[in-house]
């Protein structure tokens, strides 16, 4: 009795992780559309700024940072500093949805772990929408993600056995 019960809970298991792991290429493609709306967003805000550059200055921006960093007025002076620190979320933006829009799912998984965004992460998983999308990622990214869960619960319930086995033949475990 306690086997099937074992049984049926690993099976379970094994469905949620599948159905968890199944939902990570569109929570990516859903934290993928959030950072191209930031990103549209904050051109929109720069393409002001560089219509000024374009006016006065052949548009080159850096130059239009640099007269108002020059300004005696300390409102436009702090102007400067916005308009570089929206141009450095502009690049940076850019430059994250660059290295996600790839092909290559695998290398796609990497830069979305290794470079995600803290508050993005947080505001699409705030607002993420749970869909089950029938393709060979989602589907490849379940069966992984509910293979390494089973193994992993199969090496803990393991390794848990052995310490009550040695338990019960009155074998201590080793103490370093």
């Amino acid at each position: 009795m306690l086997t099937l019960i074992n049984t049926l809970i690993d099976r379970c298991m094994f469905t949620l992780m599948f159905i968890l792991g199944v939902q990570l290429p569109e929570f990516i493609n859903q934290y993928i559309q959030r950072l191209s709306g930031h990103l549209e967003e904050s051109k929109r805000q720069l393409i002001n700024y560089q219509s000024i550059a374009e006016q006065y200055f052949d548009g080159n921006i850096t130059l239009l940072i640099k007269q108002y960093k020059s300004n005696a007025d300390p409102i436009i002076v702090d102007s400067a500093n916005v308009i570089e620190q929206l141009m450095q979320r502009t690049n940076y933006l850019s430059t994250h949805l660059t290295s996600l829009n790839t092909d290559d799912y695998v290398q796609q998984l990497f830069q979305f772990a290794r470079h995600f965004d803290q508050q993005l992460l947080t505001k699409t998983a705030e607002f993420y929408k749970l869909a089950i999308p029938l393709n060979i990622n989602a589907l490849a990214t379940g069966a992984v993600i509910a293979s390494l869960f089973i193994i992993f619960n199969f090496c803990c319930s393991s390794c848990y056995k052995r310490y009550i086995k040695k338990q019960v033949n009155g074998i201590q475990p080793a103490q370093q």
